[in-house]
């Protein structure tokens, strides 16, 4: 509890109150004095996921162009400052390097999909965005410059698509295309390889293309 209170900046006693709430309706679980999730939380992911039509109308589309692609496909959506992924498929061939997996969170200043994610909101709301987020160096390549950071967003809404290389992982390249709205919220289509891979110009047209499509399957 001590961590949780940590993590989230309530106070012991706020902290406590929610997780004995969440451990009654069965939410966490206690060992000693640690807590772990149990499954029901899959449940709240569930729901949402279902009201979307996620696996009936997502899924078999983001299957159908990993399977093409030979690689992994994500679909990322923003969570307040962060980039979450709420769809992802992936072929046993794919090189992926950061090895994410649906509900696990990214940056949005160093990622594609992050700076997808960011151009979709260009005037006053990427001005906003630009003065609440505060760069992180994650590695050496890491660009923490706001004005550099603003150009490269500027540069994916006017191409139609973001390419980040080293910044959130040394070796790993993204790709992020968008989609348009899902529930209201705007979401990107994104695939990681390495950088090798990428610095290919033909993998990285044949990547784009992919995306591409499938983000105007998706829209259809």
């Amino acid at each position: 509890m001590a961590e949780v209170s940590r993590l989230t900046g309530f106070d012991r006693a706020t902290t406590r109150r929610l997780c004995l709430t969440l451990e009654d309706n069965g939410y966490l679980q206690k060992e000693d004095r640690a807590l772990r999730l149990s499954p029901k939380i899959l449940a709240v992911a569930g729901g949402y996921l279902t009201a979307n039509d996620f696996g009936r109308s997502v899924q078999p589309i983001l299957n159908q162009f990993a399977e093409e692609f030979e690689g992994e496909i994500a679909l990322a959506m923003r969570d307040g400052d962060r980039a979450i992924y709420v769809a992802l498929s992936a072929t046993s061939s794919a090189r992926i390097s950061i090895g994410f997996s649906i509900g696990s969170t990214l940056p949005l200043l160093p990622t594609a999909v992050g700076q997808m994610l960011l151009a979709r909101g260009l005037g006053d709301e990427l001005d906003m965005d630009l003065s609440r987020l505060r760069p992180e160096k994650f590695t050496e390549a890491t660009d923490t410059d706001l004005a550099s950071i603003r150009n490269k967003i500027e540069q994916a809404a006017a191409r139609g698509y973001a390419f980040v290389r080293n910044e959130f992982e040394m070796g790993a390249a993204g790709i992020a295309v968008p989609i348009g709205k899902i529930d209201a919220s705007p979401a990107v289509l994104a695939t990681t390889a390495s950088v090798n891979q990428f610095d290919k110009a033909q993998e990285f047209d044949r990547a784009l293309d992919v995306l591409r499509r499938a983000a105007m399957s998706l829209r259809r």
